[in-house]
């Protein structure tokens, strides 16, 4: 028995379980890079992973999203937008830098099943650099329907592949499934012009990784897109 544990242990292919689980959480492609968010992910996002940005309305979680969108569609890559609300402003997308010709846009009208069927069956199907799973404005109680499985099933289907699930919603959902969680909290907005005639020229707001090694809060201008 000694003989065998020790033929097994000089095996290259023998590892250690806890060498095992490393390896798993290291993607074998390239981050993907955000120019504006490096102080927050300095490393980019990780390919094959769930990411999370949540926040209340008003918070700049919709410019986030788009800035992952710009700068997936700039490298060639095509992705996709699951829109449970209809909520997706193919114009505003545009000025924001997404290429919408490497855009697949899903209008769900409300069906959150039918949105969670079609993430199940995109991140399935391959070939998509960021997948954007829109579940802003969806209320409580039909976000605690949607089963804990999907998160894990979903982890699952784009592992060892380099697309990236980015989570939008108030509150944080895949909970461990998620590689990173960035929460947004807006606590100042930027105006220009005078009474009666505003205009929103941008906003303050307050952003945190949860799931970094080291949590640090940081300060984020976002600028409206006219």
């Amino acid at each position: 028995m000694a003989n065998t544990v020790a033929a097994v242990r000089s095996d290259e292919r023998w590892k250690p379980a806890s060498e095992l689980h490393l390896l798993n959480q290291e993607s074998q492609f390239a981050s993907l890079e955000l120019l504006t968010l490096r102080g927050l992910f300095p490393k980019g996002l990780r390919r094959g992973a769930i990411a999370e940005i949540d926040g209340y309305r008003s918070s700049g979680r919709t410019s986030i999203c788009l800035h992952v969108l710009a700068q997936a569609t700039l490298r060639g890559e095509v992705c996709a937008v699951i829109d449970l609300y209809d909520s997706f402003h193919p114009a505003s997308a545009a000025a924001a830098g997404v290429r919408l010709e490497r855009l697949l846009w899903v209008r769900c009208h409300g069906d959150a099943e039918h949105a969670m069927r079609t993430a199940d069956l995109l991140l399935h199907a391959g070939g998509f650099g960021v997948v954007l799973l829109d579940l802003c404005e969806a209320s409580p109680r039909i976000l605690n329907r949607i089963p804990l499985s999907y998160w894990y099933r979903f982890r699952r289907a784009i592992e060892q592949t380099p697309t990236v699930l980015l989570l939008c919603a108030e509150s944080p959902q895949a909970k461990s499934c998620s590689s990173n969680r960035l929460q947004l909290k807006h606590n100042a907005f930027h105006w220009s012009g005078k009474l009666p005639f505003l205009r929103l020229c941008g906003l303050q707001a307050d952003a945190l990784v949860r799931k970094a090694k080291v949590i640090r809060p940081e300060s984020l201008f976002i600028r409206t897109v006219s």
